[in-house]
């Protein structure tokens, strides 16, 4: 059997298939990035430097969940959907509920101390917990997307 014959055809259309699914991922955490902490501080009435504390917790915290998803992946036996498809499959929808929650604008009517607690449970849930079960999964797809080390 030839090389060529040897490895599924990774055409454009997969390609671009998983470009606009990791643009979609990425879309999200952009939006976070830069609207959330506007939206905390001019619609609910949170300070800036309360917001800004939250933020850099949840990035410290994404050391461990990171890899913590990473190495639950990996340990993961492929079934017949494989080791990633079922995590963004079923994690999609959980973390599409979060960006929900994070963005309420409900919250302002809240007392300063719920608002606060809305920001960190919502936040962390959001970034450190239902957006690492997708986004790591499916940038973890790209080394097994193919056999052939020219698409990968």
């Amino acid at each position: 059997m030839n090389k060529e014959n040897a490895y599924k055809d990774f055409g454009i259309r997969d390609k671009v298939g998983y470009l606009f699914g990791d643009f979609g991922n990425d879309f999200t955490f952009i939006l976070s990035s830069s609207f959330l902490l506007k939206f905390y501080t001019d619609a609910i009435g949170v300070d800036a430097y309360v917001i800004g504390i939250v933020m850099m917790l949840a990035r410290f915290l994404d050391a461990f969940t990171d890899v913590t998803m990473g190495r639950i992946c990996d340990k993961r036996r492929g079934g017949p959907e494989g080791k990633f498809r079922p995590w963004i499959k079923w994690m999609s929808i959980p973390c599409a509920l979060s960006s929900f929650l994070i963005y309420q604008a409900g919250v302002a009517s809240f007392p300063y101390p719920a608002k606060v607690a809305w920001l960190v449970v919502t936040y962390l849930l959001w970034g450190s917990v239902f957006y690492t079960s997708v986004n790591i999964p499916y940038g973890s797809m790209a080394s097994a997307i193919s056999d052939d080390p020219h698409d990968r």
